[in-house]
């Protein structure tokens, strides 16, 4: 544990030289087998993006509020700011944005070694209470 208590430490929103876990991002090849393995299909989604306090990137609407977003893998962090996103084609959003996305609700212990409390899924996806409020997978994502 003393392995996910150090992978912690600069996980803030503030950016700056610590990346902390970084964004939780899953190819599309991973991300259909996780909603394969969860019984769902990814379906059109409207919401905002919330950066909490700690740096944990979660879900605001009406469904799942709250649950912690995996992304796709073509998403990245911004270098300069670690309370933004850098969606496809540039464009950052962060807190408070409008998302329009595909994608479902599953279970953290369907992410690859979710079940795993000292695995990067398990270890970041507790630490943000995704095995309470789970986890948004998002395949596609846009702002607006």
């Amino acid at each position: 544990m003393i392995v996910a208590a150090s992978m912690l430490t600069g996980c803030g929103a503030g950016g700056g030289d610590e990346a902390g876990f970084g964004l939780g991002e899953l190819a599309p090849e991973d991300a259909r087998a996780v909603l394969d393995r969860a019984g769902v299909t990814a379906r059109p989604l409207q919401g905002a993006l919330r950066v909490r306090d700690d740096g944990c990137f979660t879900w605001a609407g009406d469904e799942a509020d709250g649950a912690w977003i995996v992304w796709p893998d073509v998403v990245q962090a911004d270098p300069d700011d670690g309370a933004r996103v850098v969606l496809v084609g540039g464009q950052m959003v962060s807190d408070g944005a409008a998302l329009s996305a595909r994608g479902a609700l599953v279970g953290l212990a369907e992410l690859p070694d979710g079940r795993n409390p000292d695995s990067y899924f398990g270890a970041y996806g507790r630490f943000c209470g995704a095995d309470s409020g789970g986890v948004m997978l998002l395949s596609d994502v846009a702002a607006g």
